[in-house]
């Protein structure tokens, strides 16, 4: 039996999961699915969720309890930080359950504080942690079922059936695939109890009321989706490689580990472990090659028909591969401690290094490798838009994702442009022809999902009949507004007079710069004459003499009318037209500036006056950054 548990090593292991889990758990913004949880599983009432929401996304009825609790408790759905402390409370009971279930197999603590330590530090589990999903909360319930479910296993008392039963009806309740451990519990207790067969008829009816209770609920709430097709899951279907390739590392070390071919290592790892499990210990290999073979073999012929061959859905059988590694790393502990001569618990942390290096290179890449980073900048896209648009303004939001309208507050009407992949061209543009005219400007934001047919036709589409009077990104976001090309009031009393030339009518300065770093401009000219070679514009920010250049010059923006869509050998006369400049902010000095306009013959470099004899005008000073 395994000497007496010592606290302070358990409630240091636990201590370190948790400080992993809320390490940057605001830094990255929701993405779409779990936006989509917050609005829709913890933002409505549970009844509206379960009526409208569970019917189309097929999730078990607990998650939504679950999910509308958590928002009760914590009082609404605005901090992403507060939302991902459910998955990290219901994760982080992850590392107790493992713990002495690694101790129930294998009789010795060193491989449960192994077990421990490498859940809590297991970079899919704190990926999911950090993720408001059910998906690290089913994991937790479902390792702690394991526990209780071999515990019962092995001392049949009333309390243990009960724990065990409420337990695994939780998790199958939490999420659908729990099943899948239920079914390996029940050929767990065959190897272990062939000739009980009181208990195993018990047992069998248990694993069997867990899954009755679970597709009872499915048929209640989801029934209708796989009957009419409408949910053919949203990934793959069963692919052998894939799971090597995929499945092996995202189970062991998480998605975001390093090396192409780290499956493979990990592979015969994994095979060598399994070699030294079964040669101590057959009780050990039947737990873990149930708990790891039987739901994914169960995935794999589900997948067949559903789209859905994916790591998460068997996330609870990462605690057969943190068993296998602990109690593989343990066993072999052991018998090199005896033939050193020397103790397991010495050697132990040098068979366990590769695993912790590797979790720790994974989690690396998961906090700070921007490649690995599972949302867009949402949160920046949103700010921007909500200190920019007024009630006038129309914003389509190209990827048609929930985390889009989480951020979004602003009040302009949004929606999502193409609403489907299978939304028609045609019908598609007879909503853009019907906000042109409706509204004052267009925004078109995100980016269009490549592989939808109909992906372009608003990019397309506004190129073609709109201005864009806004070009920026928030982080990789595209942001792009859009008015018309033609300015009808042509009345105005100009603010300056290009001799012979040009008027400047008005103007629109934003010194609050774009996400990009560009102060933006925006002008208003009309022409009064046609010219003898095309001119150039000009925008200029003056200030103090620079350090570095001995000018006063610090940003410019030298454009052709419209980028060279006009001419001014040939424009309309008394026609207003806009031009867009973009004044590069990212190096001003705090301080204050001038901001000019001009025009010049770029053949010659000669400048255009003014009607009273300047050769630039001044539009307005400004303070950068902007003074509150």
């Amino acid at each position: 039996m395994a000497r007496p548990i010592r606290p302070a090593i358990l409630i240091l292991i636990i201590w370190l999961g948790f400080a992993l889990r809320l390490h940057e758990l605001a830094s990255v913004p929701l993405r779409g699915d779990e936006a989509f949880s917050a609005q829709n599983w913890a933002g409505i009432p549970l009844q509206q969720s379960l009526t409208e929401i569970a019917t189309l996304e097929p999730h078990p009825p607990l998650t939504y309890v679950l999910f509308r609790f958590w928002r009760l408790l914590i009082g609404g759905i605005d901090s992403p930080f507060t939302l991902r402390l459910l998955p990290v409370f219901g994760n982080l009971i992850g590392v107790a359950a493992v713990y002495v279930l690694a101790i129930r197999l294998c009789r010795k603590r060193i491989g449960g504080i192994a077990a421990a330590l490498i859940w809590a530090i297991h970079p899919y589990e704190i990926w999911h942690s950090q993720d408001f999903r059910n998906y690290a909360v089913w994991a937790g319930l479902s390792v702690t079922s394991l526990w209780l479910g071999l515990r019962l296993i092995d001392f049949p008392l009333k309390r243990n059936w009960l724990l065990h039963a409420v337990l695994g009806i939780s998790a199958a309740l939490m999420f659908y695939t729990e099943v899948f451990m239920s079914i390996a519990m029940v050929f767990v207790a065959i190897c272990y109890q062939k000739s009980n067969r009181r208990f195993m008829s018990g047992f069998v009816s248990l694993q069997g009321i867990v899954v009755l209770i679970a597709l009872a609920a499915f048929l209640v709430l989801q029934a209708g989706l796989l009957a009419s097709g409408a949910y053919p899951g949203n990934l793959e279907s069963l692919n052998i490689p894939d799971f090597l390739r995929r499945f092996l590392p995202a189970l062991t070390l998480g998605e975001t580990a390093p090396g192409s071919s780290l499956w493979l290592w990990i592979a015969l790892a994994l095979g060598f472990l399994t070699g030294i499990v079964a040669w101590g210990s057959r009780r050990e290999l039947q737990f873990i090659g149930a708990v790891i073979l039987v739901p994914f073999l169960l995935l794999g012929v589900l997948s067949l028909r559903v789209n859905i061959f994916h790591p998460r859905y068997v996330l609870a059988t990462v605690p057969g591969f943190v068993l296998l590694i602990a109690l593989g790393s343990a066993r072999l502990a052991v018998w090199i401690a005896k033939a050193a001569g020397t103790r397991p618990g010495y050697v132990m942390p040098l068979l366990l290094a590769p695993w912790i290096i590797l979790s720790a290179l994974s989690l690396r890449a998961h906090y700070n490798d921007a490649a690995f980073r599972k949302s867009p900048a949402w949160d920046e896209l949103g700010a921007f838009l909500n200190n920019r648009v007024t009630i006038d303004d129309l914003v389509i939001q190209l990827s048609a994702d929930p985390a889009f309208s989480y951020y979004y507050r602003g009040p302009a009407e949004d929606r999502a442009l193409p609403a489907g992949p299978l939304q028609p061209a045609d019908s598609v543009i007879d909503e853009l022809q019907a906000a042109r005219a409706r509204y004052n400007s267009i925004y078109v934001v995100s980016n269009a999902i490549p592989s939808w047919p109909n992906a372009r036709v608003v990019e397309d589409w506004m190129g073609e009949n709109m201005q864009p009077v806004t070009l920026s990104d928030a982080s990789g976001l595209a942001i792009r507004q859009y008015q018309e090309w033609t300015v009808l009031d042509n009345s105005a009393i100009p603010l300056a007079s290009f001799v012979g030339a040009v008027d400047l009518l008005d103007y629109r300065f934003f010194d609050e710069p774009l996400p990009t770093g560009e102060l933006l401009l925006r002008v208003y000219w009309r022409p009064r004459a046609v010219t003898g070679s095309p001119l150039k514009s000009f925008a200029h920010v003056y200030g103090a003499t620079n350090p570095e250049t001995g000018a006063i010059l610090w940003a410019q923006d030298d454009q052709f009318p419209q980028s060279g869509r006009i001419d001014s050998r040939s424009w309309e006369l008394a026609e207003v037209f806009r031009d867009v400049y973009y004044l590069t902010a990212e190096t001003l000095p705090d301080g204050s500036y001038e901001l000019r306009l001009g025009w010049y013959d770029p053949a010659s470099g000669d400048r255009l006056l003014t009607d009273a004899g300047s050769d630039s005008f001044l539009l307005q000073d400004f303070d950068y950054p902007p003074r509150p």
